[in-house]
């Protein structure tokens, strides 16, 4: 088993942690294999309004106003949603923000 802490910011964490208005900790234990797109989805089989805020399913993707990072790396420069976790991890997420 592979520990991964997820850290979720404001707003977003919220959808996780019932009243919630900071940060979210979760420690969460996966397989040997599982990828980033496969924590996100035990997540939500745990909280389902989470879906629709996290995902974009037209496309398959995150939501265009989700911004994840993997140890301080921008998901999709890291591999995307297909990276394979390791021990360790630290994945973040939270709400983007746009314009000048």
């Amino acid at each position: 088993m592979r520990r991964v802490r997820i850290e979720v910011m404001p707003w977003l964490s919220g959808y996780l942690v019932e009243g919630s208005t900071g940060p979210a900790l979760l420690d969460e234990y996966v397989a040997d294999g599982t990828r980033v797109r496969d924590l996100l989805q035990q997540l939500v089989g745990r909280k389902r309004d989470l879906e629709e805020v996290l995902f974009d399913s037209s496309k398959g993707s995150l939501a265009g106003h989700v911004v994840a990072t993997l140890n301080g790396r921008i998901l999709e420069l890291a591999g995307g949603l297909e990276t394979e976790l390791k021990d360790g991890d630290t994945l973040r997420l939270m709400v983007g923000i746009v314009g000048g």
